[in-house]
């Protein structure tokens, strides 16, 4: 069974507040992910880590693309430096839709937002659009989550049509609350693969369901 473990990063200017927290948490992540598939053999786990900053598509970077788990490497400075504005949209809708082109109808995917900030700076993907492909993707068995700072991410998720959202607070204490939220629902979905029923129950919010340990 392959699961891909796609992370969509926010790569602002923002997000420089809490520069070495960030790397730390997406090596943080990865140990996870690395985790989860010795928990469960029978899983084939790849990491695919997309970053966003500046204005449109161009900002829109790839820094992992489906690597196998046991073959990323750690997430360091030459992958990450923040600067610029929120493209929020166009990287999802890229990564999104790119992915969906590249995998076979049985693999699952676990997607995840994390951002400090609220769109400003999209020019090839709207509200709608997104909301129709995440629409789309999760009726096609896909998990989708949000996680967002200095915004209201329950409600900002749920005008994406994304049930699963997690507030955060974007400080070194708060990325480390953030962090170990994700992992455990990382694992939880895992666990669902496992167990061959949805990666996520439909429209509960994994970060709040206390029996997926």
């Amino acid at each position: 069974m392959n699961i891909y473990n796609v992370i969509i990063l926010d790569e602002s200017g923002s997000m420089s507040s809490i520069y070495k927290e960030t790397l730390a948490s997406m090596n943080e992540v990865l140990s996870g992910i690395r985790k989860n598939q010795e928990e469960f053999p029978e899983q084939r786990h790849y990491v695919t880590i997309v970053t966003f900053e500046g204005s449109g598509i161009e900002g829109v970077k790839t820094r992992r693309d489906r690597v196998p788990i046991g073959a990323v490497e750690p997430f360091t400075e030459k992958d990450y430096r923040p600067g610029g504005c929120t493209p929020l949209f166009d990287a999802m809708g890229k990564t999104l839709n790119e992915m969906e082109g590249l995998i076979l109808p049985d693999d699952k995917v676990f997607a995840t937002v994390i951002t400090d900030g609220m769109e400003n700076a999209s020019r090839e993907y709207s509200g709608k659009i997104i909301k129709n492909m995440v629409t789309r993707l999760r009726e096609k068995g896909w998990a989708i989550a949000y996680i967002g700072a200095n915004q209201d991410a329950i409600e900002v998720a749920r005008e994406m049509n994304i049930s699963s959202a997690l507030n955060y607070d974007a400080s070194p204490e708060g990325m480390a609350v953030m962090t170990g939220r994700y992992r455990r629902v990382s694992r939880s979905v895992s666990k669902r693969a496992m167990e061959g029923v949805a990666l996520e129950k439909k429209d509960a919010n994994m970060f709040e369901d206390k029996g997926g340990d």
